[in-house]
């Protein structure tokens, strides 16, 4: 599980967070995860629970799997083609 402000992550969609919060969310998921901070158990409940950062802890389950740390995607939540789509030209 994972916290903001001394409470669980909110839904992604049902959530009062402001954009500053919401960024500030992404940020420490990024930095737990370069960290090692960030366990597969919290990126699960992140994802399986559409919690807000669910889309970067995606992003962060194909980084372990480019890097080689995980074999493929332990929530269960994306296909092989979801992970492994090419990015085009105008994506970020």
């Amino acid at each position: 599980m994972r916290y903001f402000k001394d409470e669980p992550l909110q839904h992604y969609h049902r959530n009062n967070y402001t954009k500053a919060e919401k960024l500030q969310i992404v940020v420490d998921l990024w930095n737990d995860y370069e960290n090692g901070l960030l366990n597969k158990e919290t990126i699960k409940w992140i994802v399986e629970n559409k919690r807000c950062g669910h889309f970067s802890c995606k992003l962060i389950i194909e980084d372990m799997i480019k890097k080689g740390i995980v074999d493929g995607d332990f929530t269960g939540c994306y296909s092989p083609q979801d992970l492994q789509k090419p990015k085009k030209e105008y994506d970020l």
